[in-house]
C-alpha cells in the first residue's frame, strides 16, 4: 500500500475531490483527518470513509482553527503529519462590472488565504519527510468570463507551492500543485450548472468527457506518496488533455 500508516490531512474532504482523495488514501492505508465548515456533512463522509477517518470542523482561513485541527489529528492519531491536501476553495461568478473589491477579496481570503494559513499552521506538525499537495485548477492558466477572481486565484495557489517549495526543500518537504480540469463536483451544483451543461464542456476537451473525482484523486495520491518523491514545486495538470492538446 503506498500510504501504509500515514496520517493524512485533506481540508474540504466532506465532498468531491477531497472525499474521492480521503477515501483512496485510506484505500491505500493511510489514516485521514477530514475538515470543513459543515459539521454534518464531514460527518457523513467519515461514516463512508470508516474507522481510519476523522472529521474536525474547522475553516481553512482560520489560524486558530487549522491549528486545533493538526493537533487533534496529532493526539488522536499518534503520530505527525505526512501529508497535506490543500483543498478547500470556493468557485464563485464574479463579473468585474458588478463585483466589489470585498466579494474578490472574500474568494482570495478562502482560495489564497486557506491555502497559506493550512500550510503556515502545519509546519509544527509536519513528520520529515513530508508532502503537502495544493489544489490548484486548470483556471491558473486561462482567462475565463466571469471567473476573474476564480482563476486569479488558483494562479496565486500554483504560485504558493513554487514558493513552499523552495523555502521546504532542505527541511525535507515536498511542495507540489495539482491543476484538475472541469471535473463533476459540487462546485458545479453550487453555480447552479445542471449535469447536461457539464456535458456541454466535453466538446473542448480532448478526452471528450468531464473528469471522475476518483482520477483526480489517483494523481493526488501519486504526488503525496513515494512515487513522487524527486518531485517539488511542480505542477500537474489532470484535465483531459485541455492545457496540452488542441481539441480540434
Amino acid at each position: 500500500m503506498l500510504l501504509q500508516d500515514a496520517l493524512a490531512v485533506v481540508t474540504g474532504g466532506g465532498s468531491g475531490i477531497g472525499f474521492a482523495t480521503a477515501e483512496r488514501f485510506v484505500s491505500e492505508g493511510a489514516r485521514v483527518v477530514i475538515s470543513g465548515r459543515d459539521a454534518e456533512k464531514l460527518q457523513r463522509a467519515a461514516d463512508k470513509l470508516g474507522a481510519n477517518a476523522l472529521p474536525v470542523v474547522a475553516d481553512a482561513a482560520n489560524a486558530a482553527d487549522m491549528r486545533r485541527l493538526y493537533e487533534t489529528a496529532v493526539a488522536h492519531f499518534g503520530r505527525a503529519v505526512d501529508v497535506i491536501v490543500a483543498n478547500a476553495g470556493v468557485s464563485r461568478q464574479t463579473p468585474v462590472r458588478e463585483t466589489s473589491l470585498a466579494q474578490f477579496a472574500q474568494v482570495f481570503d478562502i482560495n489564497v488565504g486557506g491555502v497559506y494559513v493550512t500550510v503556515r499552521e502545519a509546519l509544527a506538525f509536519l513528520a520529515r519527510p513530508a508532502s503537502v499537495i495544493l489544489v490548484a485548477s486548470l483556471a491558473a492558466n486561462q482567462g475565463t468570463k466571469h471567473f476573474s477572481a476564480y482563476c486569479a486565484s488558483k494562479a496565486a495557489v500554483v504560485s504558493l507551492a513554487k514558493s513552499f517549495a523552495a523555502e521546504f526543500v532542505e527541511s525535507g518537504i515536498r511542495v507540489n500543485s495539482i491543476s484538475p480540469g472541469v471535473a463533476k463536483t459540487p462546485i458545479f451544483d453550487s453555480l447552479g450548472m445542471s449535469e447536461a451543461e457539464l456535458l456541454q464542456w466535453s466538446h473542448v476537451i480532448p478526452m471528450k468527457r468531464p473528469a471522475e473525482p476518483a482520477e483526480i484523486a489517483g494523481a493526488i495520491l501519486f504526488l503525496a506518496s513515494d512515487a513522487s518523491r524527486y518531485m517539488t514545486g511542480a505542477d500537474l495538470a489532470v484535465d483531459g488533455g485541455m492545457s496540452g492538446i488542441s481539441p480540434f
